[in-house]
């Protein structure tokens, strides 16, 4: 019982040490797009209508550290600026809506920024729109959770549609190479402090996939962000516990689990959460080059 009590202490005074570490002077983050979806609310929310459809954003998250910058989740792979076939049958499905200006490139030229500019890209998952350029960064390191690696490379029934194998192969080396990745790869098991203060944490939330992740950004002005990734696509999700469409969800326990942490830390750090596909939520938030400092 005692060596219970000393280790629940220990836990709480780790947290608090990291809720109220000081943010770095200069820390910035940039909100980016990577074009948009069209699809029935039903598909992210259960008993969602299916009809009308909606077109729902892709977005992805910059973050500017002190010690190097942190792109969370890569958006649509860019070959579907001129190639819708590389998605196949889901480019019909889904009806992606891109341009040359939401490339990789083109977002990340708003702050002056180009791929290997990027010190850590730490995707969310590696679904079709979340990790689809992470080949466009061979000089970064990926952030990755070791069981999103195995799933998306070799995933569970029924879940195998929303990867694409072009995307997923970016991450493995070539022919006759003895590292396994074809990037720098930061392979995780949990959560992990990036820069060792407090200001950029990755959360390990299972739940949306085997391997999904979201992301703790303390700036120094605007206070705590979320980044949700799939753990949750809507705020009223998060706010009003509605599950996701159980078709997505590898783990819908764990998905509820995900809410209810988010509204913790908004209890206890006042903490805002942005997500990737929420079309109202996403329309109020500044984009680049505009920022949250």
């Amino acid at each position: 019982m005692f060596r219970n009590g000393i280790a629940v202490l220990a836990l709480v005074a780790g947290f608090m040490q990291v809720a109220s570490a000081e943010s770095p002077a200069g820390m910035k983050l940039y909100v980016l797009n990577s074009g948009s979806l069209q699809l029935g609310k039903g598909i992210l929310q259960n008993f969602g209508p299916m009809e009308p459809k909606i077109r729902v954003p892709v977005g992805m998250f910059l973050i500017q550290h002190p010690k190097g910058n942190v792109l969370f989740d890569t958006g649509n792979n860019d070959k579907l600026i001129t190639d819708r076939s590389y998605w196949g049958k889901h480019a019909e499905a889904l009806d992606p809506m891109m341009t040359p200006e939401v490339s990789i490139e083109g977002q990340l030229g708003k702050v002056g920024l180009k791929p290997d500019d990027i010190k850590y890209v730490v995707v969310s998952h590696m679904h079709l729109d979340h990790g689809g350029n992470v080949g466009k960064f061979p000089h970064s390191t990926v952030v990755i959770q070791n069981d999103e690696i195995g799933f998306a490379f070799f995933p569970d029934e029924p879940f195998a549609g929303s990867f694409i194998p072009g995307d997923v192969n970016a991450l493995r080396s070539g022919l006759g190479v003895t590292t396994p990745g074809a990037m720098p790869l930061l392979r995780l098991d949990g959560d992990h402090d990036l820069f060792g203060d407090g200001s950029v944490v990755v959360k390990r939330s299972v739940g949306h996939t085997k391997g999904s992740q979201m992301l703790v950004v303390r700036l120094p002005k605007t206070g705590t962000i979320i980044l949700t990734g799939d753990a949750a696509y809507f705020r009223e999700n998060v706010l009003n516990s509605i599950p996701p469409n159980l078709v997505l969800a590898y783990d819908p326990a764990g998905i509820m689990r995900g809410y209810e942490w988010i509204r913790y830390m908004m209890a206890t750090e006042n903490a805002n959460f942005f997500t990737a596909h929420d079309p109202d939520a996403f329309k109020t938030m500044k984009k680049a080059p505009d920022f949250y400092e």
